[in-house]
């Protein structure tokens, strides 16, 4: 009987300083069995950058690469896929030896031309929204522009490009910064030297914009490209999503650099390149966080 009391008393002995033990080492002294508060991460919308070369005037060709790259990115779980800036002519705006007539006759009706209908089709196809990049005919004008297709195959809005420089001689410059209403967010779709001035970025930001996307193909890289838009994310507290033939590049609301690939430094190739070292490609991905802004609805109907 002594000897059982002995081994019940250290039993309780023991019980008890593995409870005092737990109290102590617990934070802020929370008993173990008490349930704990649960974290959980933000909201995400997966955005997928497709970073291409260019073939210059070749608009059948740059179709049939970007496709397959379309689909896996959508494969990849991306609700929102962008392009370079002009994919589809191969930005034939950088050459002008092009004839005048010839590059003009590379610009796609919006929303009735015939690559547009494909790009419409694919995104109907694949359940996403997409940012493609073209050269626009809209009568006698030729627009650098972003169109937004959304997933059923609708064209939600399209962007014109308002900071021309070089292109002036040949295109059109737009003259406003919409917002286009998306599940996700209002986005607003810059197109690469509009992201050198602050003035142009704001408005977007001032029409409601949640998160920018800026298809490019100009400056790129660490030395000419990345503090620009480590700024204007800085300056606006959002998120900016930079699409180029050789990066892709992801900047926080503080200005950080969040991803950043360069691959890479050629944006045009010639058609027999493809394949080879210099027509390095690929699909890059960033889960986008959201905020109160979400929408639970449709907007594509």
């Amino acid at each position: 009987m002594k000897h059982h009391l002995k081994i019940t008393a250290l039993r309780y002995a023991t019980c008890s300083l593995l409870a005092g033990l737990l109290a102590l080492f617990s934070p802020f002294g929370v008993s173990a069995n008490e349930p704990q508060e649960q974290t959980t991460s933000p909201p995400t919308v997966r955005v997928a950058g497709i970073v291409l070369k260019w073939l210059r005037c070749d608009k059948e060709a740059n179709y049939r690469r970007i496709e397959p790259l379309i689909r896996q990115a959508a494969a990849g779980g991306a609700r929102i896929v962008c392009t370079t800036e002009c994919f589809l002519d191969g930005y034939a705006i950088a050459d002008k030896t092009i004839p005048l007539d010839r590059y003009r006759a590379l610009g796609e009706p919006i929303p009735q031309g015939k690559y547009v209908r494909e790009i419409s089709g694919l995104a109907r196809e694949l359940g996403i929204y997409l940012v493609a990049g073209m050269l626009e005919a809209d009568g006698e004008a030729r627009y650098n522009t972003a169109a937004l297709i959304g997933p059923g195959g609708k064209l939600l809005g399209k962007y014109h490009k308002q900071m021309l420089e070089h292109e002036a001689v040949r295109n059109t410059p737009g003259r406003q910064s919409p917002v286009f209403e998306t599940p996700f967010g209002k986005v607003g779709i810059m197109i690469c030297a509009d992201r050198r001035f602050p003035d142009v970025v704001k408005r977007f930001c001032d029409q409601g914009a949640d998160f920018l996307i800026c298809p490019s193909s100009g400056m790129f890289g660490a030395k000419k490209n990345d503090s620009i838009l480590q700024d204007r994310s800085r300056e606006n507290r959002k998120y900016i999503v930079f699409v180029h033939p050789a990066e892709f590049l992801v900047t926080a609301p503080d200005g950080m650099i969040v991803q950043q690939t360069i691959l890479g430094d050629k944006l045009v190739i010639s058609p027999q390149q493809i394949g080879t070292d210099a027509d390095s490609k690929r699909v890059f991905y960033f889960d986008l966080p959201l905020g109160s802004h979400t929408k639970t609805t449709t907007a594509d109907r």
